[in-house]
């Protein structure tokens, strides 16, 4: 099995925290994610971009991609009678 590398843009955590949630358009919302390390990342596809591009948050698309590392899974909890 060949593992796929996810690529998002890094950002500050206190960028993170001031556009969490905020609405680019009547669908679309900012939604960062940590990775392994606690660093925040932004991902987006093409329609997203178009969109982001045109908004005072453009700035975000001149961040270079950057390789994401998901944090493990929590431990599955375990249950009397399973094995």
């Amino acid at each position: 099995m060949v593992e796929e590398i996810l690529y998002g843009r890094i950002v500050s955590n206190e960028t993170a925290e001031q556009l969490q949630g905020i609405f680019i358009d009547g669908d679309t919302f900012f939604n960062f994610v940590q990775d392994i390390d606690g660093k925040y990342f932004m991902f987006t596809s093409e329609q997203d971009e178009v969109e982001i591009a045109n908004t005072q948050y453009a700035y975000l698309l001149d961040i270079p991609l950057s390789p994401y590392t998901p944090p493990p899974a929590p431990p599955f909890p375990f249950q009397e009678g399973n094995s």
